[in-house]
């Protein structure tokens, strides 16, 4: 809109009678004039006069901030958001060109051109920061502006403001080494991530108190993305047919239906090499069809078969698709694995006619709705973004606070003695893969295969998402953080368009990023006193949502990960947010469907995973504790009697399952093949696992067992564990810890305190030494990568506020020593024993008392044990005679003679004193059997 055209409407508005143009809206009008004409036409405005104007917006912003009649008058004006959302329009160009390089471009980097463009750039970035800063403090008043934003697009602008600030600050330098450049290089890409964090703040604003807008936000955000037609959007109708129309262009709509269940004989079509090919080249997309979706199933099926006969990974055969001369290679593979299953199905086809029966070629057809944006009233916007609308019928019965705990709610389908062949088998073929010829991956990681790819038991019902239509059911993600250049483009459907703010971001600079995802998943934020009633389900559609996508999951994920990334305390506004939100996931029934997500393939426990069970932790003991809930709820025992809830049940049944099916087996044959090695049956280099893989495993362990050591606290919990024989697991795992894990001396308490004395001096020198670190992207195994730098503005962010982890290479990983470990499994226990006979017993039965009784050992890997361990049994001993000549069998009652032997040849003897062994001299000896035999005279 031009100067004219806008004085013209605001002359008009006067003469009729509307609003007067206030002085802050004329203003703000010729700024946004003359910004735009600044990014219209470079040069053709001053540089006296662009100061000029900057300096008028910041006298703007200020009001904006101050006062609330400002804020009502410029953000009720249509005239100044069709005005941001033009100065954006032509702005973004602008920036990209200035501070990305073009595609293919292979001699220009987009550091250089940072720093070529620097003192425009500086200018343009303030300018574009203050504007988005009005726009956010505009919102601030009622939906009015909200939807004036949306009408006029000046939410989509900012989204694509978003992708661009990101792809620049996700780049680390890779320019010339020149100090100048690099300075100016840094202090651009600080003020990018400024500009993001005032366009995720702006964001926050748009949805605060508006339910319809977190929904089209979230499509944006987390749907899929598709620009022209398909037939899979059909005639459109309201979502809610019984509210009110919403407000502004855009509103979200039901847009008909689509299948989810291909039929049998289009996956095992012999023609589906073409349909496979031009999958694998357009990978990830949605499907717009029930045939592209057979393809993505068919892809998903055999993706991991493909990758193994051609020695590549699912990325690098895209890249090969697009020369045609590798394309025969490709083919050639798919039609080796097409007839193999084509020959699968004949067979099956035979068999059932051998049997008489008939096979179903078809299932029957399942549909599901789907939820869109309508976006046909706004022009310029093509792009339909869409998702499946969850059906919440189908976890209502399990989210629901008053649903009943059935029986088979807290039945346990695997066994100890499952779980013991399953320990056994994992041993077995670890030792197996020793005497392979290439028993470790090229990458130095070993895949284990005992479960499936994410660990999860076949019979768990609890996660009962189906996974999204993107064709990443079962597929194994590729790392996709190896390269130190930023690949691939931020809001994609592979990654997304937020997944990679919390690579760039420090914790100070981060929180209005989950403050988003708490305003439109957690329930009563966000919302005003008397709607709640009336939006509750459109929370949980956002939640299943924000899970059901690859895109949310990603989010998610890197979220959870910046915990551990940071080191973040309990206490940390982050922290508490993060664990409402994941709160939220657990009461809408997806908490087990994210942890699965969230695993890695390589990891035994992913640190996503990790995370999400140390904030279980968190919710179980503010939920359950007695330290957290009225006395009036505790029992005799000081134990809380709080009911539990038949999600929370759930949602623990999963997590002890995949803990008893998956973390200790594998767990336990890494402690075993550490054992082995000590004993020389195997050599260290065969160790499949890196110090850093080790110390994920052992911080995933110990979140398990702290989880489970909260649970104890709670009478409902701790009945629930003692049937499920919790007793076996703890006791296999701390038998596996004392066979094969030697204790630490006293020797080695002395070294550690040296070697931490020494990293004390050399700290100062790490922290000065990391202020000058470039930025470079940080890697998903944070903060386990040992490559990763610090990805925050060295301004903002200290050096020493993320946590030190060990230093690689320093130690053998297969000396890993578990510290601590078996002091927990032992309070464990004894938190289970305690007043219980039924423990008691399972102890017992496992072989737990031998080994708790070779506990009370002094051990400097873990401190105090011995006080634990005889604490442990004594609750075990208590009242139960079974125990007690258990331990009366094991008591030393004589010494075998030792004629002639090194004691006798030294005038030394061994003798029971008080149930131990004692050595003492002859002489001593005969002057005790003295000073007795005159006694007794």
């Amino acid at each position: 809109m031009s100067t004219a055209q806008s004085f013209g409407a605001a002359e008009r508005s006067a003469n009729h009678g509307g609003p007067k143009c206030t002085p802050a809206e004329l203003l703000l009008r010729v700024v946004l004039a003359g910004t735009l004409t600044h990014y219209e036409t470079r040069g053709m405005i001053d540089d006296k006069r662009l100061e000029h104007m900057l300096l008028s917006g910041k006298q703007i912003l200020y009001k904006s901030h101050q006062e609330s009649e400002v804020r009502q008058n410029l953000g009720f004006s249509p005239a100044i958001w069709q005005g941001l959302t033009d100065v954006l329009s032509k702005a973004i160009p602008v920036l990209e060109t200035q501070s990305l390089a073009a595609p293919g471009n292979c001699e220009e980097s987009s550091s250089n051109l940072i720093a070529y463009n620097y003192f425009s750039l500086v200018k343009d970035i303030e300018r574009l920061n203050d504007l988005c800063t009005i726009a956010r403090n505009l919102l601030a008043t009622t939906k009015k502006a909200q939807n004036l934003a949306a009408e006029k697009g000046f939410d989509q602008r900012i989204l694509l403001l978003i992708d661009t600030c990101v792809r620049v600050t996700a780049r680390g330098y890779d320019g010339e080494s020149n100090a100048r450049n690099e300075e100016r290089w840094q202090k651009v890409v600080n003020l990018y991530k400024r500009l993001l964090i005032t366009c995720l703040q702006f964001l926050h604003n748009f949805i605060m108190h508006n339910e319809h807008r977190k929904l089209v936000l979230w499509l944006d955000l987390f749907g899929y993305h598709q620009n022209g037609e398909s037939s899979i959007i059909t005639p459109m109708e309201p979502l809610d047919a019984g509210g009110s129309p919403p407000q502004g262009v855009a509103p979200v709509v039901r847009a008909g239906v689509r299948l989810v269940s291909p039929p049998l004989r289009t996956i095992y079509d012999r023609n589906a090499e073409d349909m496979l090919l031009e999958t694998i080249s357009t990978f990830p997309r949605e499907p717009a069809s029930s045939k592209e979706e057979a393809a993505m199933m068919l892809l998903a099926n055999v993706k991991d078969h493909m990758e193994k006969l051609l020695g590549r990974n699912l990325k690098e055969i895209q890249q090969m698709g697009k020369d045609p001369d590798r394309v025969t290679e490709i083919r050639a593979a798919l039609t080796a694995i097409l007839s193999a299953k084509m020959e699968g199905w004949a067979d099956l086809k035979d068999r059932f006619r051998e049997d008489g029966t008939a096979l179903v070629e078809e299932e029957p057809t399942r549909k599901k709705a789907i939820l869109s944006i309508d976006r046909s009233a706004t022009t310029g916007y093509p792009r339909t973004c869409w998702t499946d609308l969850p059906d919440l019928e189908e976890y209502g019965a399990i989210a629901a606070v008053d649903a009943p705990v059935t029986a088979q709610d807290t039945a346990m389908s695997r066994s100890p003695q499952s779980a013991a062949e399953t320990l056994q088998e994992a041993k077995d073929e670890l030792m197996a893969r020793l005497q392979e010829p290439s028993p470790i991956m090229a990458n130095g990681e070993l895949h284990y295969e005992s479960m499936d790819g994410n660990g999860i038991p076949p019979d768990d019902d609890s996660r009962s998402l189906e996974a999204a239509a993107d064709g990443s059911v079962n597929e194994e993600e590729d790392d996709e953080d190896d390269d130190d250049d930023y690949t691939g483009r931020p809001g994609d459907q592979q990654r997304g368009l937020l997944t990679d703010i919390p690579l760039v971001l420090g914790p100070a600079e981060i929180e209005a990023l989950p403050m988003i995802i708490q305003a439109g998943i957690v329930d009563s934020f966000g919302l005003k006193g008397g709607e709640r009633s009336g939006n509750k389900n459109m929370q949980a559609v956002r939640c299943h949502i924000l899970l059901a996508q690859e895109t949310g999951r990603n989010l998610l994920r890197e979220l959870l990960i910046f915990i551990a990334a940071w080191d973040l305390p309990d206490e940390e506004f982050y922290f508490k947010m993060m664990v409402q939100i994941m709160e939220a996931v657990l009461k809408n029934g997806l908490m087990s469907h994210a942890y699965s997500d969230f695993g890695q393939a390589k990891d035994i426990i992913s640190p996503a995973q990790a995370v999400v069970i140390k904030i279980l932790t968190h919710i179980f003991r503010a939920k359950y504790s007695p330290p957290n809930i009225t006395s009036a709820t505790e029992t005799p025992t000081g134990r809380s009697s709080v009911p539990v809830t038949k999600v929370d049940v759930l949602t623990v049944r999963y997590i002890f399952t995949v803990f008893r099916g998956n973390i200790i087996p594998e767990t336990c044959a890494l402690i075993y093949l550490q054992g082995q090695i000590r004993a020389g049956h195997a050599r260290p280099e065969d160790f499949p696992l890196n110090l850093w893989d080790m110390e994920r495993v052992y911080e995933g362990v110990y979140q398990f067992l702290e989880f489970f050591a909260v649970l104890t606290e709670n009478t409902g919990w701790k009945n629930l564990l003692v049937q499920w024989e919790i007793v076996y697991d703890l006791t296999t795992l701390l038998k596996e810890l004392e066979g094969s894990i030697p204790k630490g001396s006293l020797s080695s308490i002395n070294s550690a305190a040296t070697a931490a004395s020494r990293a004390a001096t050399q700290s100062p020198k790490d922290a000065t030494a990391a202020q000058g670190a470039s930025n470079v992207p940080v890697a998903v195994e944070r903060p386990y990568d040992p490559n990763d730098q610090e990805p925050a503005d060295a301004a903002t962010v200290s050096p020493g506020s993320r946590a030190h982890s060990p230093p690689v290479g320093n130690d053998d990983p297969s000396d890993f020593e578990w510290r601590n470990l078996k002091k927990l499994v032992v309070l464990v226990l004894s938190s289970l024993v305690w007043q219980c006979p039924e423990v008691q017993n399972q102890i017992r039965k496992y072989g737990g008392l031998e080994t708790i009784l070779a506990c009370t050992n002094f051990d400097a890997h873990n401190p105090y044990i011995k006080e634990h361990a005889v604490l442990c049994l004594k609750f075990l001993l208590e009242g139960n005679r079974e125990n007690q000549k258990v331990i009366e069998e094991l008591e030393a009652r004589e010494v075998v003679s030792d004629e002639g032997g090194v004691l006798e040849q030294k005038g030394y003897e061994a003798v029971i004193n008080e149930g131990k062994l004692a050595i003492r001299t002859k002489r001593d000896a005969q002057a005790a059997e003295e000073t007795e035999g005159s006694s007794n005279r």
